[in-house]
């Protein structure tokens, strides 16, 4: 009997199963080791569950008390508007009607009654300043008591790469930095550097603000939602008998505050730079203006999508006016529009928080979210290079992130301030908790644009709005 044999022999009978007094193979008790095996590893995060567990790591200490409002909020049933489709004056009328009979009100002519007493207040403070960042004053809040320095996850020591050189975006001498205190592996350093774009910090650079009328809201822009507290959802709309246009389009309220920071005008040429799915594109061709329209998206799947959306909705004059292209919008710099809306990829919070599919916050994705900001501020500065001086810039996201908000606006004005002969003002845009105050639920404390906060009684949101205009 051959060696092999022997050992395969005492292999078999040593795993024997005491409780049945039977002989089991070697073949089958690994297969039962590794189905121990796993037992023990069971039960594995899922893609949202790593999602909540990053917000409440870098968001809770942000968003402090408010935190756990927020968390709930996102993790509750979204809150709708039904976008009123003005392509003829029969499906307006249908529209509106079906939606009045559901109990909803307009919440845009809402705003548009309270504008009408603002605006006079507004116009008497119009006035250019000088806004300086300072590092040890990171937010102006309503309430002096409260401490809003938000702490740094920066390391005191500089981290190097296998090569030796600094792990960092300017192209520095190795010897301007002291030795490192700590070698860090790529994960400790992929988690400092997520807590970095997940902090805005302060630096000291010029930022000029500048105070605009309110935006002259069109009575063709009605969209429609159910009172506070009231979370019931629309019936899909269906298109009638003689009628080949769908009556209304359903998305969340806080998404068309971009296009009206945007105030689009009769002549105007508008860049709408990532517009897929088309929700923002379907609310400014409500505008009606004469001007162009030109929605891009890098990717064809969601141009697909976007253009069925124009089809559903859009008359024939809407369609003439959007001419629909695919290419990345970093590529998109040559000054030709005067408006332009860049409504950024981002983490899209409230999609992490639920979902599992097309998740941001699945662990193999992590060195791709790491390049969001990166990616955001390169978009944003394509956008400034295709508005021409004079026109306006609107960015937005659905992320809470202060780094992808606050924090790349931040980065974007101090590269056009040091690298570029760009003259650009953030446009304040505090006017917007004072029209919207019966629908959203603003955070007080962004520093340069408008946030709309989740919460259980409107639960819209999140989304980040900010105004740049270009002067030269």
């Amino acid at each position: 009997m051959s060696r092999t044999t022997i050992c395969n022999s005492q292999l078999y009978i040593s795993y024997k199963l005491l409780t049945t007094n039977k002989f089991i193979s070697f073949k089958q008790m690994r297969h039962i080791r590794y189905k121990k095996k796993m037992a023990f590893q069971s039960n594995p995060k899922s893609n949202k569950q790593h999602a909540l567990n990053n917000f409440d790591m870098y968001y809770s200490n942000y968003y402090k008390e408010l935190w756990p409002s927020i968390r709930i909020s996102l993790l509750s049933q979204q809150k709708y508007c039904a976008l009123v489709n003005h392509c003829d004056e029969g499906t307006t009328f249908k529209a509106e009607s079906i939606l009045s009979d559901l109990g909803a009100e307009d919440f845009i002519q809402k705003a548009v009654d309270i504008s009408t007493d603002l605006k006079t207040e507004h116009s008497q403070s119009i006035e250019t300043g000088s806004l300086s960042t300072k590092k040890d004053k990171l937010i102006d809040s309503d309430d002096s008591d409260k401490d809003n320095t938000q702490p740094s996850h920066r390391s005191d020591s500089i981290v190097f790469s296998s090569n030796n050189e600094p792990l960092d975006e300017k192209n520095t001498s190795l010897y301007d930095f002291m030795p490192t205190n700590k070698v860090y592996t790529q994960r400790e350093f992929l988690y400092q550097e997520l807590a970095r774009q997940n902090t805005f910090e302060d630096t000291d650079f010029p930022v000029n603000v500048i105070t605009e009328d309110i935006p002259g809201i069109p009575d063709t822009l009605k969209a429609y939602c159910h009172k506070r507290g009231n979370i019931d959802l629309f019936p899909e709309p269906t298109i009638s008998r003689g009628n080949s246009k769908l009556g209304y389009y359903m998305m969340d309220a806080a998404s068309l505050l971009p296009v009206i920071a945007l105030d689009v005008q009769d002549n105007d040429n508008v860049l709408d730079m990532c517009s897929a799915p088309g929700g923002k594109m379907l609310a400014m061709l409500q505008y009606q203006h004469s001007g162009t329209l030109l929605c891009n998206d890098s990717s064809k799947s969601r141009l697909q999508r976007l253009t069925r959306t124009l089809h559903s909705y859009g008359n024939q004059t809407m369609i003439d006016m959007v001419t629909v292209h695919q290419d990345d919008g970093v590529t998109l710099n040559e000054p030709s529009y005067e408006k332009v809306l860049v409504d950024v990829p981002c983490t899209n919070d409230r999609h992490s928080a639920l979902e599992d599919d097309n998740n941001m916050f699945k662990p193999g994705r992590m060195k791709e979210r790491l390049q969001i900001p990166a990616t955001q501020k390169h978009l944003l500065l394509a956008g400034i290079m295709s508005c021409v001086p004079g026109g306006s810039v609107v960015y937005s996201t659905c992320s809470l992130s202060p780094g992808q908000n606050d924090g790349v606006i931040q980065a974007t004005l101090e590269h056009i301030w040091k690298e570029t002969s760009i003259d650009i003002s953030v446009v304040d845009l505090s006017y917007m908790p004072k029209l919207f105050k019966d629908t959203f639920s603003f955070y007080p404390s962004c520093r340069f644009g408008q946030l709309v906060l989740p919460n259980l009684r409107a639960n819209f949101g999140p989304m980040f709005i900010c105004k740049l205009k270009r002067i030269k």
